[in-house]
C-alpha cells in the first residue's frame, strides 16, 4: 500500500497479503495512516527468498538480452514516468517489455504493479497485428495462487492499454519451467479478491490475530505472538486447530485458562478431543508454577508407550536436513544430509544434487541394512513424520530400494518418538517439537544453527560462497538433532509405565530384496535399451505402478495405529475411539462384537472391511452392521486372527486388494518394446500418436458432423491403433458406443468391453441389447452374444437383456468365444486373452489408469477409449512419478482440456441441457465447444421465485459446518417445495405439474446426504458418483462446508471440477448450488485449487427471496 495524493495505490503484493491474513492488511493499512506497531525486519526465510528471487529475474533477463529485441523500463523513474514509457514500448511492438509498470482505477483507490515481462504474441490487438501477454518469473518450484492473482492483475491492468484481454499469462519457475494458464479459468476468483480488499480498505472490517501459513515470512509475527500472549489465547494451546478453536469460542470458552477450567462438554467437539485439550491447556497454565513437567497419558493399546521398543545395542538415531528451494529441471527440492548417530558415532552422508541424492540414498540402505540384519532387534529412532515422508519420496524419485523400505516398515523397523511422544505423556511445553521437548530432558545446544528453517538459510549461503565451515555448522546441528532423538529415547524409557515390552513384529517372508534387485535390473535394462526419448523411465514407472499403488494402503494403516483415537475421529477413513457394548459372540467360526463409538463422520460402511490392531498384529475385520444414528457398528473377526477383540479399539484403512495377473501383462508390453515392438496399438498409446487408419482417414471431423456416423467410420478404420472419444454429459457416448461396437460384430469382429466398475461394463452391454431391438438402426445385424464376466454374488440379467451371459468363472469358455465380452482389466490382462479380440473398448476412460490400459493392450489390436477426463476421474492411491499416474484419456489428452480434432472424437452436442445451462458447462469445462441440440430450447421449469433456466448459486449464511449443514437443508427443502408447486415444460412444448421425481438432490458427503433423506423423502439424493449418467430437469446441489476451514476432506474433493461438472450437468434446465459466500472467498493452498473455487465464482448468484 502506498500513498498517492489523497488516495491508496494497492498492488498484487498487497492482495497476497490480504488473501493469506487480513488482519496483516489491517496492520498494513494502520502503518500507512501513521497508526500501529512497529513491524519486525524481514526473517532470514524471507529474505532468502527475495535474495534467490532477484537472481532468478536476473538470470533470466540475462537470456533475453542475449536474444535482443528486449525494452527495459527503468524502475528508478517515478511511477507515472514509468507507466509513460511502458506504453511507449507497447506501440514499439518490442519483442519483450523488461519491468512494465502498469496502473488502474479512479478515485482514491488504484492499482499498480511493475511487471517482470510482458511478452509479444502474434495475435491482433489494438496495437496492431500482435498484442502482450504477461509473464512473471518465481523462485517456487510450482505455481502458486498468489502468482495467478498478480498474472489476473496485471493481465486486467494491460488489456485497456492494447485494446484487448490477453488470453494467457506465464510463470517462469525456479526450476526452469515454464507454466501457462488460461486466464478465464482464474480471473472470477481474482477479480472477486480484488473487490474484497477494496472494500476492506475503504471500510476495514475487525480482524484478529489468527495463526496462518505465513506467519513465519510474516513482518507482523512478532506483534501478534505478543497479542496471543497478552490474551492468554487459545491458539497458544499446542495441537489446537482454528476449527477446535472456533468451536470452542462458540461455546464461551476463549482463553486457554477457561479452557484448563472447563467441565461441561462442547459442542461439536468430540469428547475425547476435548478431553486432551484441556489437559493440554491445564500443563501450560501450570508451567510458570512448576516449570517444564508432564503427566502419563491413559495406556490404549497400539498407542503411546505400546510404540516404544525396548533399547538394543544395535539402535540407530537418524535425521534429516532438506532444501525445499533447491532447483533441478522437474523436482522438487533435496535431502542434502543424512545423518546417523550410533551412540558413539555420527556418520554424515552428504548430497549437493540429485545424482549425490540418489548414492546417499543407497548408502543410507546399506548402512541400515547391515545394521538391522546384524542386531535383528534394533530399530531405527526419529522424530516425527518428516524422515519416513522422505524416504518414501526418494525411493520413488529414484526408482531405488522401494521394496527394502516397504520391508522395514511392514516390520515395524523405525520408531517414531513423536508418535511415542504424543500417545503416551502431555507435556507442558508450547509445541510438540523435539526443540520444546527438550526441556523436559535438559538437553543443551550450542553452535550457530538452531532450528531446521536456519539449516536450510545456512546450506543456501554456503552454495553461494562454499564456505566448509558452513557444513560444519550444519553436521553438528544434525549431530545434535540425532544425539537429542537418542536422549529423548532415554528418557522415554525412564518414565516408560510398568508394562511388558511390545513384541517385534516378525520378519516379513516376502523376498523384498528380491523385488528390489529385480526393479533395479529392469531399470538398468530400460535406461539402456534403444527406445524414444522418455519412454524407458515411462515403462519403469508402470511396470512398477501396482506396486506402488499397493504401498500408501499398507503405510496408511500403520501410519493411523500409530495416531490417538481423537486424532482418528477426524480422519474420514476411519473410526476411533469404538467402546464395546456387550460380549464376543460367536459366528460359525468366526467372532463378532459391538461397539459405540463418538460422534464423527465416516467413509466406512457395512460390507467393507477394516483393521484393528490386536497387540503387534494388524488384522482385518469386516463390518457386519453399522447405525449412524445411535453410533453403533458390529465388526466380525475371521478365526486365523484368534478369539480376541479388546474393549476399546479403532478401526483403521484396510490393505490393497492384490492386482494380479495385471502386472505380469505390463511386463509383456514391455518385452514388446525392448523387442519385435509388435503390439501396434500399445506403441501408439506409448507414443500418444494419433490415430492410424487404412485408406482415406475419417479425421478429423467438424464439429457439427454426425457422432454415429463420425465414429462408425472412424473404428471401421482403425489399423492396429488408438482412437480417444470425449463425450460430455449427454452427448450419448453410450448409444453411439454400443451401435459402432454392433456395426464392427456385423463385420465378424470380437469385441471387449472394459472399465474400472461392472456397473459401466453392464451399462455398455445393455445398450448393445437396446441397439439390437431399434428399428433405425443404421445398419442390419442378424445377432450377437454377449457375456459379462462379473462376480460370484452378482445377479443375473433380467428380460429383456437376460441374453447377457453372466459368467462367474474365468475358465467360461463363452470368454472365449462370444462376440462381446465385458470385464475389467483383470480380466483382459490375462494370459489365454492374449490376442483374443480385435477391438477393446474402454468406457469411462477417463478413470482407468493408463497402466491397466497398457495390460489390456495384450488383449486386442485396436483400443478405443469412450469418456471424459472432466467428469470423474480416476482414484489413484499411490505416488506415482508423472506420467505414470494419468488415466489413459488423460495421458492421451496430453494436458489438452478436449481432445484436438485431428487426434479424436469430440462428442460436442448434448441432448440434455438447455442452452442458458450448456453454455456454462461449456466456456468451464470444454473451452466453448459444448453446444446444446436445439430440441432443448423448450426445456424450462416455471416455480415462485426461481428462475426458469441456468446454473445459479444460492447463498447460505452459515458458520463452522462441515459434513452437514442444516442451513442448506431448510434453504433446498425451501427450494423443493417451490418447485413441485411449479409446472416443468419439456423438450415437446408439454407443460405438465413438477414432479418429486423430476429432481436429483447432490451432496459431498454421506452425512448430508442422510440428513437430506430424511428432510426430503422419496426423492433422489446421493452423492455426485450416484448420479453419473442419470439427469432431470432440476439439480439442486448442497456443498455443506462453511469455508476451506470446516472441509474434512480438503477443497481438491469438495470443488474439483470433474464433481461440479458432473453434479450441474444433471440437470435438463435448472441446476441451483447452495453455499456458504465463505467458500467462494477462500484463501487457496494451489492453484488448481483457485481454479476450482473459479468455477463457483463464475456462477450467476440468486437469491432465494428474488421474484
Amino acid at each position: 500500500m502506498k500513498r498517492e495524493g489523497h488516495g491508496v495505490r494497492l498492488s498484487a503484493s498487497d492482495l497476497m497479503r490480504f488473501m493469506s491474513c487480513a488482519h496483516a492488511s489491517f496492520l498494513d493499512l494502520e502503518r500507512l495512516h501513521g497508526r500501529g506497531p512497529k513491524p519486525a525486519e524481514d526473517s532470514e526465510d524471507a529474505a532468502l527468498l527475495q535474495k534467490r528471487g532477484d537472481a532468478h529475474e536476473a538470470a533470466h533477463l540475462g537470456s533475453l538480452r542475449e536474444a535482443g529485441g528486449v525494452a527495459e523500463i527503468d524502475k528508478d523513474l517515478p511511477f507515472d514516468v514509468a507507466v509513460g514509457a511502458t506504453q511507449e514500448a507497447l506501440a514499439s511492438g518490442a519483442a519483450v517489455i523488461v519491468q512494465g509498470a502498469l496502473e488502474g482505477g479512479t478515485g482514491r483507490l488504484s492499482w499498480g504493479g511493475w511487471s517482470d515481462f510482458l511478452e509479444r504474441v502474434e495475435v491482433p490487438s489494438g496495437l496492431g497485428p500482435f498484442s502482450y501477454e504477461v509473464a512473471d518469473t518465481k523462485l517456487k518450484r510450482k505455481p502458486d495462487p498468489k502468482h495467478l492473482l498478480q498474472l489476473v492483475l496485471y493481465s486486467d491492468l494491460l488489456a485497456p492499454l492494447q485494446g484487448r484481454a490477453p488470453e494467457h499469462a506465464h510463470v517462469l519457475l525456479g526450476n526452469g519451467t515454464r507454466a501457462t494458464f488460461r486466464l478465464a479459468e482464474y480471473a472470477d476468483y481474482a477479480r472477486g479478491a480484488r473487490g474484497r480488499l477494496e472494500a476492506f480498505v475503504t471500510t476495514p472490517w475487525p480482524t484478529r490475530p489468527v495463526p496462518c501459513a505465513t506467519c513465519d515470512l510474516c513482518r507482523w509475527r512478532e506483534h501478534c505472538g505478543s497479542v496471543w500472549e497478552a490474551e492468554d489465547s487459545l491458539y497458544r494451546v499446542a495441537g489446537i486447530t482454528r476449527t477446535q478453536v472456533g468451536k470452542l469460542e462458540a461455546a464461551g470458552v476463549t482463553t486457554m485458562a477457561a479452557l484448563a477450567g472447563r467441565n461441561e462438554r462442547v459442542p461439536r467437539l468430540a469428547e475425547p478431543t476435548l478431553d486432551r485439550l484441556r489437559l493440554q491447556a491445564r500443563l501450560q497454565t501450570d508451567r510458570a508454577a512448576k516449570g517444564p513437567h508432564h503427566v502419563l497419558r491413559s495406556p490404549v493399546p497400539g498407542k503411546g508407550y505400546e510404540l516404544l521398543w525396548q533399547p538394543d545395542p544395535g539402535d540407530l538415531f537418524y535425521d534429516i536436513e532438506g532444501d525445499p528451494h533447491y532447483a533441478e529441471a522437474g523436482t522438487d527440492g533435496l535431502e542434502y544430509l543424512h545423518g546417523i548417530w550410533d551412540g558413539e558415532r555420527f556418520t554424515a552422508l552428504w548430497a549437493h544434487d540429485h545424482a549425490e541424492e540418489r548414492n546417499a540414498l543407497i548408502h543410507l540402505f546399506e548402512i541400515f541394512d547391515a545394521r538391522l540384519s546384524a542386531h535383528p532387534g534394533a530399530h531405527i529412532c526419529h522424530y516425527a513424520a518428516y524422515e519416513i515422508t522422505a524416504l518414501r519420496k526418494l525411493c520413488t524419485r529414484h526408482g531405488y530400494g522401494e521394496a527394502m523400505l516397504d520391508r522395514w516398515l511392514r516390520e515395524r523397523r523405525f520408531c517414531d518418538l513423536y508418535a511415542v511422544v504424543r500417545g503416551g505423556i502431555a507435556a507442558s511445553e508450547k509445541s510438540y517439537s523435539i526443540k520444546d521437548m527438550e526441556a523436559l530432558y535438559d538437553f543443551r545446544r550450542e553452535g550457530e544453527v538452531k532450528t531446521a528453517g536456519g539449516s536450510v538459510v545456512a546450506y543456501e549461503a554456503w552454495r553461494e560462497s562454499a564456505d566448509s565451515e558452513i557444513l560444519a555448522e550444519i553436521e553438528e546441528y544434525n549431530r545434535l538433532d540425532c544425539a537429542s532423538t537418542q536422549e529423548l529415547r532415554d528418557w522415554l524409557v525412564t518414565h516408560r509405565p510398568e508394562a511388558p515390552w511390545p513384541e517385534a513384529a516378525r520378519p516379513q517372508e516376502e523376498t523384498f530384496d528380491e523385488r528390489d534387485a529385480e526393479a533395479e535390473a529392469l531399470r538398468t535394462e530400460l535406461m539402456q535399451a534403444e527406445l524414444p526419448e522418455g519412454r524407458g523411465a515411462l515403462l519403469f514407472d508402470l511396470a512398477q505402478f501396482h506396486v506402488r499403488e499397493a504401498k500408501p494402503a499398507a503405510w496408511a494403516v500403520f501410519d493411523a495405529a500409530a495416531k490417538l483415537s481423537d486424532e482418528l475421529c477426524d480422519d474420514m477413513d476411519c473410526l476411533g475411539g469404538l467402546t464395546a457394548t456387550g460380549p464376543i459372540e460367536k459366528e460359525k467360526s468366526s467372532i463378532k462384537r459391538s461397539y459405540r463409538y463418538p460422534s464423527q463422520e465416516t467413509k466406512l460402511r457395512p460390507g467393507k472391511d477394516a483393521c484393528v490392531q490386536l497387540g503387534e498384529t494388524i488384522a482385518t475385520v469386516s463390518i457386519l452392521e453399522m447405525d449412524r444414528r445411535k453410533r453403533t457398528v458390529t465388526i466380525k473377526l475371521g478365526p486365523k486372527w484368534g478369539a480376541v477383540l479388546p474393549d476399546r479399539l479403532d478401526l483403521l484403512p484396510t490393505f490393497a486388494i492384490r492386482s494380479a495377473p495385471i502386472p505380469k501383462a505390463i511386463m509383456a508390453v514391455v518385452a514388446d518394446q525392448l523387442g519385435p515392438r509388435r503390439n501396434r496399438a500399445a506403441e501408439d498409446l506409448l507414443s500418444r500418436n494419433p490415430p492410424r487408419f487404412v485408406g482415406t482417414a475419417p479425421l478429423p471431423v467438424r464439429d457439427d458432423a454426425d457422432p454415429l456416423s463420425a465414429l462408425i467410420a472412424a473404428t471401421e478404420a482403425m489399423d492396429e491403433t488408438i482412437l480417444p472419444v470425449q463425450g460430455p454429459p449427454g452427448t450419448g457416448k453410450t448409444y453411439v458406443t454400443a451401435r459402432a461396437i454392433l456395426n464392427l460384430v456385423r463385420q465378424g469382429k470380437r469385441v471387449g468391453v472394459a472399465s474400472n466398475s461392472h456397473e459401466a461394463i453392464r451399462n455398455v452391454l445393455m445398450g448393445c441389447v437396446d441397439a439390437l431391438e431399434d428399428r433405425d438402426l443404421p445398419f442390419e445385424v442378424a445377432d450377437a452374444t454377449l457375456v459379462h464376466k462379473g462376480k460370484r454374488e452378482d445377479e443375473p440379467f433380467e428380460a429383456p437383456y437376460d441374453r447377457i451371459h453372466l459368467a462367474t468363472d474365468n475358465k467360461d469358455a463363452e470368454l472365449l468365444s462370444a462376440d462381446v465380452v465385458g470385464g475389467t482389466a483383470w480380466l483382459f490382462s490375462r494370459d489365454e486373452l492374449a490376442g483374443a479380440f480385435d477391438y477393446l473398448f474402454v468406457d469411462e476412460a477417463g478413470q482407468v489408469s493408463l497402466a491397466n490400459l497398457v495390460a489390456m493392450s495384450n488383449a486386442a489390436r485396436n483400443l478405443v477409449l469412450v469418456g471424459d477426463p472432466n467428469q470423474l476421474p480416476q482414484v489413484i492411491q499411490g505416488a506415482h512419478p508423472h506420467p505414470a499416474n494419468l488415466s489413459c484419456l488423460d495421458w492421451m489428452l496430453d494436458g489438452a482440456t478436449t481432445i484436438a480434432p485431428e487426434r479424436g472424437l469430440f462428442l460436442p452436442v448434448t441432448r440434455r441441457m438447455h442452452r442458458d445451462l450448456c453454455r456454462y458447462i461449456s466456456d468451464q469445462f470444454y473451452e466453448g465447444r459444448l453446444t446444446s441440440h436445439q430440441s432443448t430450447a423448450r426445456q424450462a421449469v416455471a416455480a415462485d421465485g426461481l428462475p426458469g433456466v441456468g446454473a445459479f448459486v444460492v447463498p447460505v449464511d452459515h458458520e463452522g459446518r462441515a459434513q452437514e449443514c442444516p442451513e442448506e437443508i431448510a434453504a433446498i427443502r425451501a427450494a423443493f417445495e417451490r418447485l413441485t408447486s411449479g409446472t416443468w415444460t419439456d423438450r415437446d412444448g408439454t407443460t405438465r405439474p413438477l414432479r418429486r421425481s423430476d429432481i436429483i438432490v447432490v451432496a459431498p458427503y454421506n452425512v448430508q446426504v442422510g440428513a437430506l433423506q430424511d428432510a426430503l423423502p422419496d426423492v433422489r439424493v446421493g452423492t455426485v458418483d450416484k448420479f453419473q449418467g442419470q439427469e432431470a430437469p432440476v439439480a439442486l446441489i448442497s456443498m455443506t462446508a462453511s469455508s476451506a476451514e470446516e472441509t474434512s476432506r480438503g477443497l481438491d474433493f469438495l470443488l474439483a471440477r470433474e464433481r461440479l461438472n458432473v453434479a450441474i450437468s444433471r440437470g435438463k434446465a435448472l441446476s441451483l448450488i447452495f453455499t456458504a459466500p465463505r467458500l467462494t472467498e477462500t484463501p487457496c493452498a494451489t492453484v488448481e485449487q483457485m481454479r476450482l473455487v473459479n468455477a463457483l465464482c463464475a456462477l450467476p448468484r440468486r437469491k432465494m427471496e428474488e421474484t
